[in-house]
């Protein structure tokens, strides 16, 4: 898996995750900036949830 990684905005610690959906280790914040990576949206910019997206292949 590729490794992202995250920068907390509460607490400013920036760590390395192989998945997202990730809390900070430092302070537990579920606030984070993703700062490098592969993307962690879908193809047509959904974020994954395809409820309401006609036009992506999750």
């Amino acid at each position: 898996m590729a490794l992202h990684v995250f920068r907390c905005v509460l607490c400013g610690h920036r760590f390395e995750s192989d998945r997202a959906g990730v809390k900070c280790p430092k302070c537990g914040s579920r606030t984070l900036v993703h700062e490098s990576g592969d993307s962690l949206r879908g193809k047509c910019g959904c974020g994954g949830s395809c409820c309401s997206c006609s036009g992506c292949s999750h």
